[in-house]
């Protein structure tokens, strides 16, 4: 029997939330950090003809960076050099101008270069390249020989084990090991260590208790005294896990741009300014506005221009609803957070929720706006997100506000008492917890040890000395 198959289409009314392209591209300025926003309004700008820069707000900050430059020649000219006796005068473009950036050659650049050194055979070569670009931040190896063979088109996968042998052996010592136990014994092979057999051995067949600190189990494995073995173990803690921690070069050419500023004012009073350093002032285009007044325009045109008249609009709506929304945010913190900024007190447990309802909006909202922002205060340059955490329940009789303690302060707590602890005598976590209960904050062991390993930090069997 034959089954006849049709189709057809059936209509089916469904809610579906869509977003108006006003509401994204709100919601794509909201998220971007002050050097990215530059950015964005730079390839607008680009994008949309209708979009100018406000030279009146321009012209008024190029006098203020006059005066400043003018102010400061001033004082140097009634400031004898100690050298010479006269008095140097200072251009703007001294005063403004960076510093060009030191480069510095990267790890894989440095493994690069001993690579052609060693290896001349161009498949090596090629071979040798891959296996440096597949390594992690810590300089260990991400990806398999055989995986690195079938991808190259290598027939044989011992040879590139033997170009992976030779980069092992490039300093730093350790770089390219596919785990720790390789890590360890390729810097206790490539080094002079007394008694580097016995080494060797409890690495290879005693690393997992020798991480936990078993040393009475591995001293009757090993039928070797426990002095002994805490000996080896000490060269071994005297290792590098992660060879790759000391060649990295520190970029001192990164810099975190604010985007909201906290200041005190002369009487004393703090002030929330919304950072627009490097992002220019815009307005709509008048020549292209008087265009659409025009009467020979054609339709197709007119629709363009609009077009355009809308969405630069629209931009430059986002990015004061950007600016406004911080301002907010930042305003509801400084409130919230004032005895951190006059006394550098513990912080107010503060969660999104709190900040939505204070200014009308939703905590996506507050989400988003935080999100890689940061504020520069009188105590310093923070994440937004540094004044936001959850509340620990306080005792009954303690000062904390609402009952509360801050997360954040609890972790700081933690963080301290095992700082200044006894080394030959770690803190437990339940140790930790009575001393927390003694401060009127009721906080579970289980949170405290939650806590530590977010600090990470050892527990206290592994931080004995």
């Amino acid at each position: 029997m034959l089954l006849a198959m049709s189709t057809q289409l059936l209509p089916r009314q469904i809610q579906k939330p869509i977003l108006a392209p006003v509401m994204q591209q709100s919601i794509e300025v909201l998220l971007l950090s002050l050097t990215e926003l530059n950015i964005a309004v730079e390839q607008e700008m680009q994008n949309n003809p209708m979009l100018e820069i406000n030279e009146e707000a321009t012209l008024a900050r190029e006098r203020s960076l006059e005066e400043i430059t003018a102010s400061v020649n001033e004082l140097l000219r009634h400031a004898p050099s100690p050298s010479s006796g006269h008095t140097r005068h200072f251009t703007d473009d001294e005063i403004l101008e960076e510093k060009p950036v030191k480069t510095e050659s990267t790890l894989e650049d440095t493994l690069l270069q001993q690579l052609r050194v060693e290896l001349t055979d161009p498949q090596d070569i090629k071979i040798g390249e891959y296996l440096i670009g597949n390594l992690d931040e810590d300089g260990y190896l991400t990806t398999t020989c055989a995986e690195v063979a079938f991808l190259l088109g290598v027939q044989d996968p011992g040879r590139v084990e033997q170009v992976l042998a030779v980069i092992q052996g490039f300093e730093p010592a350790g770089i390219a090991s596919r785990d720790l136990r390789e890590c360890l014994l390729t810097q206790i092979k490539s080094g002079i260590h007394p008694g580097k057999d016995f080494l060797i051995r409890m690495i290879e067949e005693h690393l997992e208790d020798l991480g936990h600190k078993r040393f009475q189990q591995i001293a009757r494995k090993m039928a070797m005294p426990l002095e002994e073995v805490k000996k080896l173990a000490n060269g071994i803690a005297a290792l590098e896990p992660k060879p790759a921690r000391n060649h990295r070069p520190v970029r001192s050419s990164i810099y975190v741009y604010p985007d909201v500023v906290i200041r005190k004012d002369k009487q004393d009073s703090y002030r929330v300014e919304v950072s627009r350093e490097g992002v220019p002032q815009l307005r709509i285009n008048a020549s292209y506005r008087d265009l659409l007044k025009r009467a020979d325009l054609s339709d197709r045109d007119r629709e363009f221009i609009l077009e355009k008249f809308r969405n630069a609009v629209n931009f430059i709506r986002s990015v004061e609803q950007r600016g406004r929304t911080l301002r907010r945010i930042a305003g509801y913190v400084l409130e919230k957070q004032k005895a951190f900024f006059e006394e550098g007190e513990a912080l107010v447990p503060m969660i999104l929720k709190d900040v939505a309802q204070a200014i009308g909006r939703n905590e996506s909202t507050v989400s988003r706006a935080i999100s890689n922002k940061y504020v520069d205060t009188p105590r310093g340059i923070f994440p937004i997100k540094f004044f936001f955490s959850q509340g620990i329940p306080a005792a009954a009789g303690s000062n904390a506000p609402r009952g509360f303690v801050a997360s954040r302060s609890v972790k700081d707590e933690i963080h301290d008492l095992i700082t200044s602890e006894d080394k030959g005598a770690p803190l437990s976590d339940q140790d930790i917890h009575l001393y927390l209960m003694r401060r009127n904050m009721q906080i579970a062991r289980r949170t405290i040890s939650k806590y530590r390993q977010a600090l990470r930090i050892l527990p206290s069997n592994l931080r004995k000395v």
